[in-house]
């Protein structure tokens, strides 16, 4: 008989998953580096792990996000939370704009796509990773006007609203601040709806019924690969029988991907590890790729041209390397500036009532505070 998780685990488990989402990013990024560097061909089976991945790995991480977005408006206000997400998002965005195309312009003669000199002044137009900032500013204002989790009318209005905008933006990912991976609303929605607490409740499941889930998903998934589905991030062209069928992809992976977290999460070593990851899934999504395609770069130099080493050696490279720079940078004002707002910077914007999440005190702290609490209640 498998013993219920303790409520942490839920938590827990929600973190594995981000873990496991921002893994796939990574995996993603390598494979497209070691295909246009002509390193594996077009009908690699690891071209085929890669397509598989495109299609739902974003509109998980899309969803994930989506559950902490009602606490964090009804903490800070629909209008206190949007400045807040705005302000860090769009100073990250600038940050690593010039940080990547600095990185690009010195290393163009072994890129496998030169950048252009002057697109470092372009700051309209996203490149690479970096339109997922823009998106998540959109996602931050569009949820807080709409607050699809409030309410019937707003889910079926709001939600469905959203759901209808993925299948029209399906594919359509102009080269524009804010345009691109529009279609990924629908699942921040859903995600907001579905919340953290629902979730989390949910993940305590029994494994036989996640593992059915899990196989559920993946066949879903492997069936509509089938069919002519396309990501929702990258620029196509297609009907609209296709962006249903790429849609219904995209759920059926999300599915399976909160399933394999679940089961991930089950195993106490992997759980303590990959949920650590999924508390610094931003400052690993900035830095990745710059890992990654250092990594590639580096291996292919000293000889290694082995598809399935590079890979395992770049997504660990891309991962680790960041986070460990991330939890050296956490609590370090000289040094925060990387991944957060500097110090003064984000007390304007989040003034004394909204700390960084690196700086809200430790358990011992937060039982302190609420025993005190207690006791001035009982003096009154």
């Amino acid at each position: 008989m498998t013993e219920a998780p303790a409520p942490p685990q839920r938590v827990a488990a929600i973190d594995v998953a981000r873990a496991v989402a921002i893994v796939g990013v990574a995996a993603n990024h390598s494979i497209d580096g070691m295909l246009n560097a002509g390193l594996i061909p077009a009908d690699h089976p690891l071209e085929a792990v890669n397509s598989a991945l495109y299609l739902f790995r974003m509109p998980a991480l899309a969803f994930l996000l989506g559950l902490f977005v009602p606490r964090a408006v009804t903490r800070r206000g629909a209008v206190g939370y949007v400045r807040e997400r705005a302000t860090l998002m769009l100073y990250l965005y600038l940050l690593w704009f010039l940080v990547q195309s600095l990185a690009e312009l010195a290393t163009n003669e072994v890129k496998n796509v030169p950048r252009d000199a002057g697109a470092i002044w372009r700051v309209w137009e996203p490149f690479a990773h970096l339109w997922f900032l823009p998106f998540l500013i959109v996602t931050a204002a569009v949820l807080a006007v709409l607050r699809p989790w409030q309410g019937r009318a707003r889910r079926l209005l709001g939600g469905g609203g959203l759901v209808l905008a993925s299948l029209l933006t399906w594919g359509w990912n102009p080269t524009l601040f804010g345009l691109t991976g529009l279609s990924l609303l629908a699942f921040s929605a859903a995600g907001s709806m579905v919340g953290l607490a629902r979730l989390g409740a949910w993940m305590q499941g029994p494994v036989w019924a996640w593992t059915a889930v899990g196989l559920l998903g993946t066949g879903s998934l492997g069936l509509l690969l089938r069919a002519d589905v396309v990501p929702s991030t990258l620029p196509a062209e297609v009907g609209l029988a296709e962006r249903a069928l790429s849609l219904g992809a995209a759920v059926a992976g999300t599915v399976a991907l909160l399933a394999v977290s679940v089961l991930l999460a089950r195993v106490s070593p992997l759980r303590g590890l990959l949920a650590v990851i999924g508390r610094r899934t931003l400052p690993i999504y900035l830095a990745h790729v710059l890992v990654v395609a250092g990594v590639r770069i580096v291996l292919v130099q000293f000889g290694v041209d082995q598809p399935y080493v590079i890979a395992l050696v770049a997504v660990a490279a891309g991962v680790g390397i960041p986070f460990a720079v991330a939890t050296f940078t956490a609590g370090r004002p000289w040094a925060i500036w990387l991944f957060d707002l500097p110090p003064a910077l984000r007390r304007r914007t989040r003034g004394p009532s909204g700390p960084s999440p690196a700086h809200r005190g430790t358990p011992r702290q937060h039982r302190a505070a609420a025993g005190s609490t207690a006791r001035t209640a009982a003096r009154r």
